[in-house]
């Protein structure tokens, strides 16, 4: 009795704590609400029914039912998950796996030896213990086996945060806070100024090592705006969609020729798919909605339009905005809405392939637009609610900084980090999500992702993360 009322008890009083572990629990993430309210009055009802003398046999066997629930479920845990939690709270978070399944068997066996010496029959206990022990055994093999798939797959917004899924390793000063990643070789990092558009520092990537290039145009008479530099090692590309322009050159002498201007072909974003082919976001110029497309320079200039890709929910601009990156290893576009739940995956033709789903449940974009009527703008009445703020891609593995707090997470660590969803665009499944720690209050800026190494900008700093492969691989 004193262990249930106890065990109960300091669940209840940390409930959000306990809920918040259950989430990372590998054997019933998905089933976290159920279990927590379930485990709480079995616990209770099992002290009660132990204290009336009529109903203690059914409480014994209870007793041992459930104590033998929890020594199965930390077998499987130490046997057979991919990662091991903490524990769930009280006198038992003092405890190591290893010290918590002694404590449980012991109880277990306790339960059992009570319920022979309290019956007269206990040939027949025998058998409703030996019963129970499968019946319990059996749902938790099968609570992991369907959490897990539920978790991957059909993930009812609940993250999962692993020990030592990433780790910082290193970190560099970038001098000031308009740095951005302009592309890697695989061996230097690539780093454009916002402020200073033609030059370029390059770090190697243990980030020791420091370089720096000044960018040779072939003409500079262009009215700039937003000067956007890309690597693609052997080549770079300067672009700026406001004036339309479109420089290319070799990264061995940073000298760049233009290959695109003196036309209407306006765009806001771009990303480089092939030495000759640019992906490109763009406004239609009829409804002024977003719209993909590619750039190809061959023998002329070819211009390609997706128009079926981006979809429209309100208004087809603000709804409709959203991040680009291009994965070389799979050669796959994705673009993922800022404002709604969805990522598109398409071929470097932009072939849609398919669209996915982050783990959230904003599925609509939730944006009241405002029409001005002296100048015909369109403005957001009020901020947008943000889902998917910052991506990135590596080999099948699609990154995203999520702004929505999930179900079961403690709210402190929202207020001095930022979270990290990460997704196999390959099977459509989601892995875990990791922590980027805040610098000075100052969150995630950008964020990149070489090999098994994460790169965050945060501020004027670089972090360098290294990203446990049996954590995340894309297998």
């Amino acid at each position: 009795m004193v262990l249930f009322v106890y065990s109960a008890l300091s669940k209840l009083l940390e409930f959000q704590n306990f809920q918040a572990q259950l989430g990372q629990s590998p054997l019933i993430s998905a089933y976290t609400g159920f279990v927590s309210y379930s485990v709480l009055i079995v616990e209770l009802l099992i002290a009660i029914l132990l204290a009336i003398p009529k109903s203690r046999y059914i409480a014994l066997l209870a007793s041992f039912g459930l104590m033998l629930m929890f020594t199965a479920y930390i077998i499987v845990i130490l046997n057979y998950s991919s990662f091991v939690p903490c524990s769930c709270g009280g006198i038992l978070e003092k405890l190591g796996w290893k010290e918590h399944l002694i404590f449980n068997i012991a109880f277990t066996i306790l339960a059992a030896i009570a319920s022979l010496l309290i019956v007269n029959n206990r040939s027949k206990t025998i058998i409703k213990l030996m019963i129970i022990a499968i019946i319990g055994f059996a749902l938790i093999v099968t609570l992991y086996i369907y959490s897990e798939q539920k978790m991957h797959q059909e993930n009812p917004f609940i993250r999962r945060f692993i020990q030592g899924a990433a780790t910082q390793t290193a970190e560099a000063e970038l001098t000031n806070n308009f740095k951005y990643y302009a592309g890697t070789d695989g061996k230097t990092i690539y780093f454009g100024d916002s402020q200073a558009p033609l030059h370029i520092i390059a770090y190697d990537t243990i980030l020791k090592t420091k370089r720096h290039y000044k960018i040779q145009l072939e003409r500079e008479n262009f009215p700039f705006v937003s000067v956007q530099v890309r690597i693609a090692p052997p080549y770079f590309f300067l672009m700026d969609g406001t004036v339309p322009v479109i420089y290319k050159g070799k990264i061995s002498d940073w000298k760049a020729k233009l290959i695109m201007y003196d036309n209407n072909y306006y765009f806001s974003k771009a990303e480089i798919i092939a030495p000759d082919k640019v992906a490109f976001r763009a406004q239609q110029l009829k409804t002024l909605y977003n719209i993909l497309g590619t750039f190809t320079f061959k023998d002329s200039l070819q211009v390609n339009y997706a128009p079926q890709l981006l979809q429209k929910q309100i208004d087809g601009f603000f709804d409709t905005d959203g991040t680009m990156q291009f994965d070389k290893q799979s050669q796959k576009f994705i673009y993922t809405y800022y404002y709604r739940n969805q990522f598109i995956i398409t071929d470097s033709n932009l072939n849609l392939i398919r669209r996915g789903n982050t783990i959230d449940t904003t599925t609509k974009a939730k944006l009241k637009v405002v029409h001005i009527k002296e100048t015909g703008q369109r403005k957001t009445a009020s901020l947008p609610p943000t889902v998917n703020k910052l991506t990135a891609i590596s080999n099948k593995l699609l990154f995203v900084n999520s702004k929505l707090i999930g179900r079961y997470e403690p709210k402190e660590m929202w207020k001095q980090a930022s979270i990290v969803d990460v997704y196999n665009i390959e099977k459509n499944t989601y892995l875990s999500s990791i922590y980027i720690y805040d610098i000075n209050k100052t969150k995630l800026k950008e964020m990149f992702v070489i090999d098994n190494n994460l790169y965050a900008i945060i501020g004027h700093r670089l972090h360098k993360y290294e990203l446990n492969k049996k954590h995340f691989n894309n297998k």
